[in-house]
């Protein structure tokens, strides 16, 4: 759809919507909402069809490096800082020297006050090791005179021996010549050049530089700004006839010949140059920056891993949707086939919003587009069970359906909004792939309100309105019995105790060993081997124990581990080592086993230590800035008992699940953030429900003790609770079965997470709020009523005011 049409859509829907939950007419709901869900579901189709789905370079293969300007010299020693322009001129430079032609899909972003994030999808992996040196060649550009030939080797023994001596020649220095190479390729070194101090102009003076080929062989063209044309004049009339050295970073890449007086800010640099001696040069020309650059962080996948990770997604999506409908069909029966339904819907708006805002699914994103599925029923078993209470309480059909989701619209509300809190932190405050995540967290919590809250009721107005059915029968799980459930708390407390004891020492038993690339800096090689092929470990390892980093280094030591992967029947290796290593494994591995069809695909990432370590300091920030924001939501919607013992659970849930996967075989990373967030978001999502059942009970006054009426409080939920957990861990477990290890790191957390949150709703925030009001002697039911009766007033208070108005 084109802009004109989208913007009609929208503002069709936004129309609809508000008729919809304006008016109390029940025909004109049903049949406004009905044209509302059709007309969403086909926008998003349609938008679906046109514009794609934009998809990160981990998933469409690319790279992403992070790359960060040091402070550099001038000429007289002084440090030149960087700064806002710094960054914006190394913006424009990169963009000349990495798209040259502008035919490349590139994006880059300033990161901070000193450093740029480059994204290149789509890049082939014979080019990536062409890219990562581009990046690093980026540096001082500086043009000098070569001293003249007369009396030069007298000159050049002289600058050695001045050299020798430790006195510095105030006039001349002696640089190196970068090697040339023979037809043969093998490099041939180069005498050192003698050249001026002096510095004639800088690379900021170059407007562009470019590699041609003609009738005479490989040429550079260079054309200067104004102020370069005037000095590249001023030099050639004094010099004509005289080398004139280009340097970068103190080694001398060309000395040409100035064989003109004037040039008018255009030259052409020819010589015995090769294609490559030739777009290198360019690619050098085309640098005036002033500060060195360095990398800091890399990604790179192949096209061949993306498309695995994609397959691999699609099989999850699938697995987790069967599962989730066969539990939903088996326990609610044709009304879990209308939950199915709404949650079809639910997807259909989530990818339409991924597509009209050109978000970027990325493999994190994937993993949340999983736990979206299960998450999204979570409402469905609140109205559901809610539902049954109603009907068995001998209301019709129609009566029970609009007291179940009356009732159930507060807790659906709540929970969903502590969740999202979680998601817009993580949004905020992560950047990289995780952020993809946190977008499709986002987008699938709305759009799993409107699938639950909308597109269900609207198919109940209907299946009741036409009376198609009188009842819905659904399975029953637990009995309707009341249980001494806060009478076993000291036992599962203590349980608790002794498990967060574990965890805790397991995290100080493996220190620095437990935290991956990601917040200790190093680098990961990830490699795809096709079905049916095989490379044993050993294999891998004596490879990498041949190879060298850049300096002459050896490697150094390589852990090696895999994982099958049933969906496809291929292996995934997972390669950790140091930083400097990262690349030069990935490009060995690729060299030796791509070619015969062994590996499928590779992916890398390098981490710098700095990098890491402000991930780490940014990560706990934003765990720390959830809970409080939680908490302070909490305060607002709750009293303080319950609000103080959700905190608690809370605690209890995310501080046990790092220890619990490093204890598993994880290493922590940047995703096992996002994991704890959306544990927190869960977390608080069941224990909001049974806290909010407590309330209600208490309002309702069914006599008894505080303690009875929490008993039977939760003892309601218990069904919902336990049906929940399974609509939530069927996703998560077909991540762990059938995604690859990036999506494994996600679904083990969450697992966990899940299992300790459905937990914790029970046996521990419950009976904290029970200890707190006897240590305390809070009333809680008075504080509950309390708050109902101001809740009350303020009702009436609008209801008068809108009366009044109404008057006027």
């Amino acid at each position: 759809m084109n802009a004109y049409a989208t913007f009609l859509v929208g503002a069709a829907i936004l129309l609809m919507l508000l008729v919809y939950v304006g008016t109390a007419v029940q025909t004109t709901k049903r049949r406004i909402g009905t044209v509302l869900i059709l007309l969403a579901t086909l926008s998003s189709l349609i938008t679906v069809k046109q514009m794609g789905i934009a998809l990160g370079i981990d998933l469409q293969g690319g790279s992403e490096f992070i790359v960060e300007l040091q402070p550099g010299k001038s000429d007289d020693g002084t440090v030149k800082p960087v700064g806002e322009a710094s960054v914006q001129q190394a913006m424009g430079i990169l963009e000349k020297r990495l798209n040259p032609d502008g035919q490349r899909d590139m994006t880059m972003q300033p990161q901070g006050d000193t450093r740029i994030v480059i994204q290149m999808p789509g890049v082939k992996p014979e080019e990536i090791a062409n890219v990562r040196k581009l990046i690093q060649q980026v540096a001082h550009l500086e043009f000098r005179m070569v001293h003249p030939e007369s009396g030069y080797e007298q000159k050049k023994s002289e600058v050695e021996a001045a050299k020798a001596s430790g006195v510095n020649d105030p006039t001349f220095e002696l640089l190196p010549q970068k090697p040339r190479k023979d037809k043969a390729g093998v490099e041939i070194p180069q005498d050192s050049l003698v050249v001026k101090r002096r510095t004639e102009f800088e690379g900021k003076h170059v407007d562009r530089a470019g590699a041609i080929y003609d009738a005479e062989g490989w040429k550079v063209l260079l054309k200067m700004n104004s102020e370069g044309a005037d000095l590249f004049d001023a030099t050639a009339q004094v010099s004509q006839g005289q080398r004139m050295a280009i340097i970068v970073d103190g080694v001398v890449i060309s000395a040409p010949v100035l064989r003109e007086k004037h040039y008018g800010g255009n030259a052409e640099i020819s010589g015995d140059f090769d294609q490559e001696e030739a777009v290198t040069l360019a690619s050098l020309l085309n640098n005036p920056l002033e500060n060195p650059m360095a990398i800091q962080s890399e990604s790179t996948v192949s096209a061949a891993y993306g498309q695995s990770s994609i397959n691999q997604g699609k099989w999850v999506g699938v697995a987790a949707l069967i599962l989730t409908a066969l539990f939903m069909t088996f326990i609610y029966r044709l009304a879990g086939i209308v939950a199915i339904i709404g949650l079809v819907v639910n997807m259909c708006l989530l990818f339409g919003a991924l597509s009209l805002f050109q978000f970027t699914l990325t493999m994190p994103g994937i993993a949340g587009l999983v736990l979206t599925i299960g998450m999204a029923v979570d409402a469905n078993v609140l109205i559901y069970e809610r539902l049954r209470e109603e009907m068995e309480a001998g209301k019709t059909l129609a009566g029970a359906l609009e007291a179940a989701y009356d009732k159930a619209f507060s807790a659906i509300f709540d929970s969903n909004i502590t969740t999202l809190i979680s998601a817009i932190i993580l949004f905020v405050i992560s950047g990289g792939l995780v952020k993809g995540f946190a977008v499709t967290l986002m987008i699938g919590l709305i759009s799993s309100m409107i699938g639950a809250l909308i597109v269900t009721r609207v198919i109940f107005m209907w299946v009741v309105d036409k009376n198609l059915i009188t009842s819905i029968k659904t399975t029953r799980i637990i009995p309707d019995k009341v249980f001494d459930i806060l009478s076993m708390a000291p036992k599962f407390i203590i349980a608790s105790l002794v498990v967060t004891v574990i965890s805790f020492a397991t995290l100080a038993y493996k220190g620095k060993s437990s935290l991956g690339i990601d917040f200790r800096g190093g680098a990961r090689v990830d490699v795809v081997l096709a079905p049916g092929k095989d490379v044993a470990d050993k294999e891998f390892e004596s490879l990498i124990a041949t190879l060298k980093q850049p300096d002459g280094k050896p490697v150094g030591t390589a852990y090696v581990q895999r994982k099958a992967d049933p969906a496809t029947g291929a292996t995934n290796i997972s390669i950790r080592c140091e930083q400097a290593s990262g690349p030069v494994i990935d490009e060995a591995i690729k060299a030796k086993w791509t070619k015969d069809g062994t590996v499928a695909g590779t992916s890398i990432a390098t981490v710098g230590s700095v990098i890491g370590s402000e991930a780490m300091q940014s990560s706990l920030w934003a765990l720390g800035i959830a809970l409080v924001a939680i908490f302070v939501y909490l305060m607002f919607r709750f009293e303080f008992a319950f609000a103080l013992a959700s905190i608690v659970a809370l605690f209890h849930d995310v501080l046990m699940v790092p220890g619990l996967v490093v204890l598993f075989g994880q290493e922590l990373s940047i995703i096992h953030v996002g994991a704890l967030l959306t544990i927190a978001g869960y977390s608080i999502n069941d224990t909001i429900v049974v806290f909010d059942r407590i309330r209600e009970t208490i309002q309702r006054g069914t006599g008894g003790s505080t303690r009875d009426m929490m008993n039977e409080a939760i003892c309601k939920t218990l069904s919902r609770t336990l049906l929940t957990g399974p609509t939530a861990l069927a996703p998560m477990i077909a991540l762990l079965f059938l995604g690859n290890p990036a999506m494994l790191e996600f679904a083990m957390p969450i697992t966990i997470g899940i299992l300790l949150g459905t937990y914790s709703s029970i046996f521990i925030a419950s009976p904290l709020v029970l200890w707190y009001a006897k240590k305390t002697g809070t009333s809680l039911k008075r504080q509950v009523l309390d708050a109902q009766v101001e809740q009350m007033r303020a009702q009436q208070a609008i209801a008068a005011a809108q009366a009044a108005g109404a008057k006027v």
